[in-house]
């Protein structure tokens, strides 16, 4: 069967850094002062190197995961959890339990099935960790876990 590759999502980057540009140019207009056909803006305002200070954060942060283009491919035979300056590979042999943990206290609506998927693995003391909700297409990725659990239990 063909790979199924799962990306990382940087929507909540993308909107984070949107919506704090909206607020300080907001912020930039109601607290400039408008003198003779000129504005000028408040720069000693520590409003806004607080918000300013929020934005590089998040764009240093949207640039980090950008760069790295974490994803994971999923194939008959195993997993592999890719980046951008390499990749780890762990065969569905090498797998001893799949866990799945649940949401905590959300509505019916927003609620996911699965938050965290944790891999107990042959070579490895401690469980791999992945947490579903930061990939695309994430029903699709739990039920490719759930598979995977399926299989190693048979």
């Amino acid at each position: 069967m063909a790979d199924r590759v799962y990306k990382y999502k940087l929507d909540f980057y993308y909107k984070s850094l949107i919506i704090y540009l909206v607020t300080l140019i907001a912020y930039i207009l109601i607290k400039g002062r408008f003198f003779h056909e000129r504005f000028e803006v408040v720069v000693k305002d520590p409003i806004i190197y607080i918000i300013a200070l929020f934005i590089i954060f998040f764009l240093l942060v949207l640039i980090a995961n950008a760069v790295s283009a974490r994803e994971i491919i999923i194939n008959d035979a195993k997993i592999i959890f890719k980046n951008r300056f390499g990749q780890r590979e762990v065969g569905v042999n090498e797998i001893l339990q799949v866990r799945f943990s649940r949401e905590k206290r959300r509505t019916n609506e927003e609620r996911s099935e699965v938050r965290l998927v944790k891999l107990k693995l042959i070579s490895r003391k401690r469980l791999l960790r992945i947490r579903l909700n930061d990939f695309q297409d994430e029903k699709e990725l739990i039920d490719e876990f759930k598979n995977i659990s399926k299989r190693i239990k048979n």
